[in-house]
């Protein structure tokens, strides 16, 4: 993917245009980037801006079995809904 644009939306998203690099694909999507908790303030914190304060990342459950992902299935039949 290749990043196009983006445009800041408030001071904790910010929104970009995303371009696969395929020509044979030709996806374009829409993704937002948004800052979800402060793991280290920093300096110059904006006082407009309020995060919680929490880890890196939570700890992983590695003794639950994970779920497979659905990459090995097809994707579901998209109905022809013109007209309709």
């Amino acid at each position: 993917m290749t990043c196009r644009t983006s445009e800041q939306v408030t001071p904790t998203v910010r929104e970009a245009r995303l371009l696969c690099d395929s020509d044979d694909c030709g996806c374009a999507f829409v993704v937002q980037i948004v800052a979800v908790r402060l793991v280290v303030r920093g300096m110059k914190p904006n006082p407009a801006v309020h995060l919680p304060v929490g880890r890196w990342r939570e700890p992983a459950n590695d003794d639950a079995p994970r779920p497979p992902a659905n990459d090995d299935e097809a994707p579901p039949e998209v109905a022809d809904t013109v007209g309709t």
